[in-house]
This record gives C-alpha cells, structure tokens and sequence, in this order.
C-alpha cells in the first residue's frame, strides 16, 4: 500500500504551489478507499493463498483480445462488468470459481453483451455511489422544503438548490444504470441478464419513483421567476417520493460495509447508525410541518405557531436557517432519549399530534435500539455468559450433594482454569470440518507445546499433527496424582503447562518436570507395563494424553523411537539410582539406632 501513498507525494511535490494540503488529504484518502476496495480478495474475501496455475488455460472472461488501445480499453470496461470474485456477494450465489467463469460464460452467450452484472466491480462502485447519494438527495431535498424559506413573492434559486441539482443529475444516471444492470430473483436465486425482463422489472418498481424525485421543477420555476408558492409546495414535494430509496440505499451500505467486515454485527450497527440520523433529521423537519405548509399554501405563517422559537413574530424566514434547525434538533433527541418534553411550546392541535407522533416514533426506535444492543451484547458475550450458567448449575449440583468447602473450592479452580471463563463446545465446533483442516488447527494450537517438546524435534510436520490430533485434553489440581508407582500404563503424558513432581517406588522425589517435558512413556516401552514412578501435580496443570495404541502407531514407526528408548533408559537409570541410595540411607539409619539400644541393654 506504500506505493500508492508514494505516487500521491510525488504528485504533490510536482504541483506543491498549486495543491492545498486539503486536496492532498482528500486525494490520499481517496486512494487508500480504492486500494481497500480492491484488495478485498487478498485480505478479506480470500484469506487463503491463491493457487497460480502453469497450465496457460487462457483467459476466464471468454472476451477474445484484439489489437488496439481502444480494443483494450473496452475488453476492460467489459471484463469491469462481468461478474467478478471480488466483490463482496459473489461467494453468497456461486459456490465455487468454476460457477463463476460458468457465469460469466453465460452472460456472454445468453444476455446482452452491453449489460452489467449485479455482482460486477463496476456494479459495486456505482451502488456505493448511489448509496451515498440517495441519503444526501434525501437529506438535501427535505432540509430544503423545510429550512430554506424566504419572504412570499421573493423566492429565487438557493444554494441549496444547485447543489440538489446536481444530484438529481447522479440519479437520473441511475436510472439510465438501472436499465442496463441485471438483478436477482430471491425466490430462485437466479440473476437475470435479458434486457426485456430487466426493463420490465426497472419500470414495475422503481422507474416512476426515481424518474419523478429526479426532476428538477422546483429549480426551474425558481430559475424562471415564477411566484405561486402553491406549485413550489408541490416542486418541493417531488424529490420527497426518493426517500422509499432509503430500503435499498440501506442495502448498499451493508454490501460496502462487507469489503471491512464479515460481521453481522457491523451491519446491523451500520444501518441503525444510518436509521438513526436519517430519522432523526426528517423529526426535525416535520416540527416545523404546520407552518411550512401554511407558508406555501397561503403565503404567510400565522403567529400562532412556533412558540418554542421565543421570537416575538416567529416569522422563519426572519431566523436563521441553523438556529432553526438546532432548536428543532434539540427537541427531537430529547423525544429519542426521553428528557424535556416540555420543550416544545405548542398549544394548536397540529402541532400537537405531530409532537405526539414523534415522541411515539422516538420510543419505538429506542426499544428497537435497546433490542439491538441486547442482542449484540449476547451474541459478543454469549460464550462468557454460557459459563455462568454452567457454573450456576455447578454450584446448585454442588450444595445439592452437601460438598465440603474445600471440595468445591478445587471445583471452582477446575472450571476457571479449563474454559477462562469462556464455555464453547469445541467438538462440536471441530466436528464439520475436513481432517486436514482440524490437523491444521491443532497444530495451530498446540504450537508452543511443539516448540517447547524435544522429542519432536526433525520430525515431519504431517505426524506431528497426526500425533497432535491424538492427543486428549485433561487438567489437574495441585496434589492429584497423575499416575501412580505400579499401575499399568496405557498412556503417556506431555505438560502443556504447569509443573510436576516425579517419585520414585520408595517415595523418593526425583524430580519436577515443566512445560515441555513428557512421561510415561516408560511404561509402554516395558514389557509388563508398569508404571516405575509416580507423578504430582504441584500446581494447576494442563497436560495431553496419549493413548498407547497412538503412541505405538506414530512414534515407535519413525526416528522418535530411539530418542524415547534412550530417554527411558535414562530415567530407569536415575530412579534405580535414586530407589537404591534412599534404600542405604535407611538401612544406615536404622543401624544407627540399633547402636544406642544395645549399648543400654548391656
């Protein structure tokens, strides 16, 4: 990414005496958005590597190469327009690369060549475009109607006006985009690509909505001086009928949202945070309803209205624009968050209802916010919350069977040192994947304890996670017995973490064994299968078990083998050492206090 911000400097440094810093901030950010937009493969969509294929099978667009800077050009304006993996949905309709050259094959030689696909790269820009501009249109068209007023019969072209101008321009492109862009038939997830039912479709829905809301009336009978405040009232309503726009400009944010994030959660935060503002601004146009209305109607507000702008004429057009619409503002989100009714000064029925209506609208949108938060809040910490409740069953079995206080203690020690208060169940989460996959997990954790094993040192990394996927979790508490001197082994043990005391047949301590290390693997390579020690927990400890019939099949089949015997012998060597010299220090005690007993007889 580097090298883009590196063009952007050198660029700048070219024309630094024509550039603000402004405009290079906006370029830079410009360019990092494209870069995110197309790297969406690498990092997000396609987080595994991608297989380079030497077998030279040709191009997957089936569009034939010619000759020509204007050849190339267009073969890439149509390979834009072709169904592309990149884009966020394409995974969601296709199961597979294969299904997608199928796709575009399709489209080649069943639609028409000039239309777009709706999971297409140039489909994706202009709809996050058009999301954009469809809640600035709906923004603008509604701040306009509402805030920009003027004296009757002095109504001219506002600001305002053209830029709403211009974006009536962008959606009268959409509507020509829209013609020409294949859609999606939910019920039978099928993307239809015939330009006939595609037009039929355009103009069953959306056509007269968009074609109305795009048509700048207001801005020509204000260019040609025109005074009748009636027909403006209806120039003005006519860019309102976009905003049932907000359904799919929603759907487009979700999409872009997709590029950065896999998370649902993301989503819905994105579409309420939208809700919210957009919501929130058409409140506080409509707390000035009734007086805009009799404004446009009878060219005049009655001094009746408006009482909370505590102006002694309470004429709008006599207050500024922002003052108006920070008083509104301030009374709609004290309607949203339920403080200072009392605010809103009114004693006419119509304003009234319409405050009604928003303190109505406001408690509902704050019981689905509240809904939306809950639902986040279990499903980011619905693991930890699964644990609670396994520890309230833990604890009610607990006092149900009368466990001393110390018992439960080390129970209460087991559960937090196994799950770290996060209960999952793992074999069910592992259960769907492929053997290759859960092998890869495993090593993935389990890394450190191959790091810190020696005897897995040289060993290929297919049987080391052959043998990792053998293991078996268990977890002791300080002072439980792992194995015991004489018992018949049937496993071996490596320490993930914690520490271990090892003694010998006499009781002799021998040693302590720590992360890393591994035992009882003497036992199985004995012909009685007996353990010769027996192993402590010192602390809390997290060991893997190793079945004898694993550890027959993995190890004793490879290198490892030697390095086990050689190990074995050795620990055989030291507790023999260890059980004989404890056996001497006895007999010589002993023998010390026989002395004394005889010396006292004679």
């Amino acid at each position: 990414m580097s090298s883009y911000f590196n063009a952007v400097i050198f660029c700048t440094k070219r024309k630094k005496e024509k550039i603000s810093s402004l405009y290079i901030l906006k370029t830079s950010l410009c360019v990092y958005l494209l870069y995110k937009i197309f790297s969406i493969r690498r990092k997000y969509m396609m987080p595994f590597k991608k297989h380079h294929c030497q077998l030279g099978l040709g191009s997957d667009s089936m569009l034939l190469k010619k000759p020509g800077l204007w050849a190339n050009l267009y073969r890439s304006m149509r390979k834009m327009c072709q169904v592309a993996q990149y884009h966020p949905d394409t995974y969601d309709h296709f199961r597979s690369y294969p299904a997608v050259v199928a796709e575009r094959q399709r489209q080649l030689y069943e639609g028409d060549k000039n239309l777009i696909h709706p999971l297409s790269l140039v489909s994706l820009c202009w709809h996050t475009i058009m999301a954009f501009v469809n809640l600035m249109h709906m923004f603008i068209s509604t701040l306009r109607l509402f805030f920009v007023l003027t004296p009757p019969r002095t109504q001219t072209v506002h600001a305002i006006d053209k830029v709403l101008l211009a974006f009536h321009a962008l959606c009268f492109l959409d509507i020509l985009f829209n013609f020409n862009i294949g859609y999606t038939e939910k019920e039978y997830s099928h993307i239809v690509m015939k330009r006939r039912k595609i037009v039929c479709h355009y103009l069953r829905r959306w056509f007269l909505l968009d074609l109305a809301s795009c048509l700048p009336v207001a801005f020509v009978l204000l260019y040609l001086d025109l005074k009748d405040t009636q027909c403006l009232l209806f120039a003005h309503i006519l860019p309102l009928l976009r905003t049932p726009r907000l359904y799919t400009a929603l759907i487009d944010v979700k999409v872009f949202t997709k590029i950065f994030t896999r998370s649902y959660i993301w989503y819905g935060m994105m579409r309420h945070a939208v809700l919210f503002v957009m919501t929130a601004h058409w409140c506080t146009c409509f707390v000035y309803l009734p007086p805009v209305l009799c404004y446009y109607w009878y060219g005049k507000i009655p001094w009746k209205y408006n009482r909370f702008l505590k102006d002694p004429d309470r004429d709008l057009w006599n207050i500024d624009l922002q003052n108006r619409y920070r008083k509104g503002m301030f009374i709609v989100l004290s309607s949203f968050f339920g403080t200072g009714f009392s605010m809103f000064r009114a004693s006419e029925p119509e304003e009234i209802v319409i405050h009604a209506l928003i303190i109505l609208y406001s408690a509902m949108f704050m019981v689905y916010t509240l809904v939306l938060l809950l639902k986040v809040y279990m499903t980011t910490y619905s693991s930890t919350v699964r644990y609670h409740e396994l520890m309230n069953q833990v604890e009610e079995y607990m006092t149900y069977k009368q466990f001393p206080a110390p018992l439960k203690k080390r129970v209460r020690a087991f559960y937090n040192y196994r799950y770290q208060e996060l209960y999952y169940r793992e074999e069910t989460a592992l259960d769907c994947l492929s053997e290759e996959l859960r092998n890869e997990i495993t090593l993935h954790t389990c890394h450190k304890l191959v790091n810190k094993v020696a005897l897995f040192e040289g060993v290929s990394a297919s049987v080391v996670g052959s043998v990792l996927g053998c293991l078996r979790p268990e977890v002791f508490l300080p002072n439980d017995p792992v194995v015991r001197a004489g018992d018949i082994g049937e496993c071996m043990y490596f320490i993930a973490n914690g520490t271990v005391a090892v003694y010998s047949l006499k009781g002799v301590e021998v040693c302590h064994l720590e992360d890393g290390a591994h035992f009882g693997e003497v036992a199985l390579l004995m012909r009685d299968s007996k353990r010769v020690a027996t192993v402590v927990a010192v602390e809390i400890t997290q060991l893997y078990r190793l079945d004898a019939e694993d550890f027959r099949h993995f190890l004793l089949t490879h290198d490892v083998y030697e390095r086990i015997e050689s190990l074995a012998s050795k620990r055989m060597h030291e507790t023999v050492l260890l059980d004989e010299a404890f056996r001497r220090d006895r007999l010589s005690e002993k023998h010390q206090g026989e002395i004394p007993h005889l010396g006292s007889s004679n």
